[in-house]
């Protein structure tokens, strides 16, 4: 890993900071990004990275939200020098209500930043990744992407159905390429997503919530070992199985809904 680089999008909280810690504690040099409005928590998570790992890290505040930042970014990074790992971890969601309740232009924001910025900045280092025959793509999922229809969680779920699907066929076209495509599909996890999402009571999800460190963990050993699937927990892998035999559509819809319905 000597003189490696990673790439790690919204890096200033919850999951993107523990990938941040993993990548710096294994000596590799990193670019973390987080919105404008984090821009101050990204900053201090660069100079604890500095300080703790003796890593270089830099620092970018962009909106991914904003058609063309996927390529500013990439710009930006690959100035400096070229990227062997990249983990997408950048999303937002809105959780708890139908889409004809959504805020006027939340759905196309969260489409630009979960699917449009994530494919774009993916295509453009894996061109790169393949060219040099060696490079680690960790794309963050969720559970709720594999959940059809999801109640009341359209167009987040949808967005991760994507990344879900982008992953694996990425991952099938990378073969012996030298480059693998990894996706990490948690349930819920205690970091702010919900806070972000419009949902204050998150005690129904309780029974299944994880800590953010181990389910970072579990996403950056499988991208390591070049794994195309990361699904943490017992009681996601169980909801993932359970998708196979769902008595019906309605009912999968009202049973998934019932966890984050506002």
């Amino acid at each position: 890993m000597t003189n490696s680089r990673a790439l790690v999008t919204g890096a200033s909280t919850g999951l993107g900071e523990q990938f941040s810690h993993l990548f710096a504690a294994d000596g590799i040099d990193i670019a973390i990004t987080s919105s404008p409005r984090s821009a101050v928590r990204l900053e201090k998570l660069a100079e604890t990275l500095r300080t703790r790992y003796g890593v270089g890290v830099q620092t970018i505040s962009i909106d991914l939200a904003t058609p063309g930042a996927a390529a500013q970014l990439y710009d930006a990074v690959t100035v400096e020098a070229p990227i062997d790992y990249l983990v997408n971890n950048a999303a937002f969601g809105i959780v708890g209500i139908p889409l004809q309740q959504y805020a006027q232009g939340d759905l196309s924001r969260m489409v630009q930043v979960n699917v449009t910025a994530l494919a774009e900045l993916t295509e453009a280092c894996v061109r790169d990744m393949v060219a040099r025959g060696s490079g680690r793509i960790l794309n963050v999922s969720s559970i709720s992407g594999y959940v059809v229809p999801h109640g009341v969680e359209c167009g987040y779920a949808a967005s991760k159905a994507f990344v879900v699907s982008f992953s694996e066929c990425l991952a099938q076209d990378l073969r012996g390429t030298g480059v693998t495509c990894t996706h990490l599909a948690p349930g819920p996890t205690r970091t702010e997503f919900f806070d972000t999402a419009g949902l204050t009571d998150t005690r129904r999800l309780e029974p299944m919530m994880m800590d953010a460190a181990p389910v970072a963990r579990a996403g950056y050993e499988a991208m390591m070992a070049g794994k195309p699937a990361c699904i943490p927990g017992v009681a996601n892998k169980l909801m993932r199985a359970m998708m196979r035999f769902a008595p019906s559509r309605r009912f999968t819809a009202l049973a998934s809904g019932m966890a984050v319905r506002r």
